[in-house]
């Protein structure tokens, strides 16, 4: 933060939470939710930047510090990330809700533009589960009729 100040510049960070891991890991088992994690952070190194910073957060959380980086810059990155991982042939499908904050304007320190990327992460997972939840009663509702 304090180079990024000094040279006058921006960054961008993307929180990234796997979704449904915990069923993954209930269905196929915890060594299918490694490979899942596996396959994450290989599509994450694939899509950023040798200067960007990516790394496990904790449990099925990600971050990626994308360095000299502006908003759209970040959702287009989230995109190919997105995109990436729906195009993968390998099952389970994975699916991943991605907060971005920038820096300085959505946080003057590192706690501030968490907590904001952080929310907006929580907005996205609440959005793909109304999304997935939609989809399944969908199906089901097809399925009944046939």
């Amino acid at each position: 933060m304090r180079r990024t100040e000094r040279n006058l510049r921006q960054f961008t960070l993307l929180l990234l939470d796997l979704d449904d891991l915990k069923g993954i890991n209930d269905r196929l088992g915890h060594m299918a939710g490694n490979r899942a994690l596996k396959r994450l952070a290989a599509v994450l190194k694939e899509q950023c930047r040798g200067t960007d910073l990516a790394a496990r957060y904790g449990g099925d959380e990600f971050a990626v510090v994308l360095i000299d980086s502006s908003l759209p810059m970040a959702e287009q990155v989230a995109r190919r990330i997105e995109q990436r991982l729906q195009a993968d042939a390998e099952t389970p499908l994975l699916n991943v809700s991605i907060g971005i904050g920038l820096y300085p304007d959505d946080g003057r320190n590192a706690q501030e533009l968490l907590e904001k990327t952080d929310r907006q992460l929580y907005q996205c997972k609440k959005a793909h589960k109304a999304t997935m939840l939609s989809e399944a009663l969908l199906r089901r509702t097809s399925t009944q009729r046939t």
